[in-house]
């Protein structure tokens, strides 16, 4: 397990409680460790660069000696099981390290990213965990990127929890209840994970209460297959994501962890800048807990 920001007192605290309370070796470098990797790191930008069809004498200088593509280096040769950081670089620095070194999950178009919200009461539904996506990454998803979005989600749920995932695609409209051109592309996505994973049970577009509240889902979306207990929220765009998940955790309460980024090759995440150093620690159980399609 790979800890890049290793000046930032969250990520050493968290680090030791890692080791003391779960097992988990964490490797924070330091500069001297730095220096000695650095051509392993720019062989390694140059390879991803190549086989992304793009010039690896473009590479931008100083990327070998950031500890995101050193540690993201690390993780594409499997000599750590997982990378985390964020707590002080921007999410666009993790995702631009991640694909650098790492990139895709085969059959996957893009990088997503997920919170799983704990929280502090079920929902009517009964549900006390749920997955929000995307919170961090795609502004504005088209209908496909939405439903690739939300098969990453679906995926991370189950990685987490065991249990059956249950996705909502929320909209302000329920099944036709306004038309725009935004309800429309939600109504696309959900039909076009309909065709890509018809076993999985979802429905769309939906508003949030419909997909949550069991009472208001009779009345709403009688024909749908989730009742009201809905449990991985895709959200229309980023805006709705991201100010929904805060407005989850720091008015209701609820614990949010991420965001994880999903669609990469390796176990590569991302922190929230205004992460605790035990929300590290859960970051970090919870990336090294997703399936790694490389092994």
């Amino acid at each position: 397990m790979a800890l890049p920001e290793t000046d930032d007192i969250r990520i050493r605290e968290a680090a030791e409680v890692l080791s003391a309370h779960f097992g988990v070796a964490c490797l924070l470098p330091t500069p001297e460790f730095l220096e000695a990797h650095r051509t392993l790191v720019s062989d390694r930008l140059r390879e991803v660069a190549t086989l992304r069809g793009k010039d690896p004498a473009k590479v931008p200088q100083g990327m070998e000696a950031d500890a995101f593509y050193l540690c993201g280096t690390l993780l594409a040769r499997g000599d750590v099981d997982a990378v985390v950081g964020g707590a002080v670089a921007s999410t666009a620095h993790v995702l631009r390290a991640a694909l650098s070194t790492v990139g895709l999950r085969s059959g996957t178009s893009l990088v997503s990213s997920a919170f799983l919200m704990a929280l502090r009461e079920p929902t009517p539904g009964g549900e006390p965990l749920l997955v929000f996506s995307d919170g961090a990454v795609n502004p504005q998803p088209t209908a496909a990127q939405l439903s690739d979005i939300a098969k990453l989600a679906a995926d991370a749920f189950f990685a987490w929890t065991g249990n059956e995932p249950r996705i909502a695609f929320l909209s302000f409209s329920t099944k036709g209840s306004a038309e725009h051109p935004d309800v429309t592309k939600v109504r696309d996505a959900f039909a076009l994970f309909v065709k890509r994973c018809p076993d999985v049970k979802a429905t769309g577009e939906v508003q949030l209460d419909t997909a949550l509240v069991p009472s208001v889902a009779v009345r709403k979306d009688a024909e749908g297959s989730l009742a009201g207990n809905a449990n991985v929220l895709v959200f229309p765009d980023l805006d709705a994501g991201n100010i929904g998940y805060k407005l989850t955790q720091r008015l209701a309460g609820a614990g949010a962890y991420g965001p994880i980024l999903l669609g990469v090759a390796r176990p590569f995440s991302d922190l929230s800048r205004g992460a605790s150093s035990l929300d590290v620690v859960a970051t970090t159980l919870l990336t090294l807990s997703l399936e790694d399609p490389a092994k």
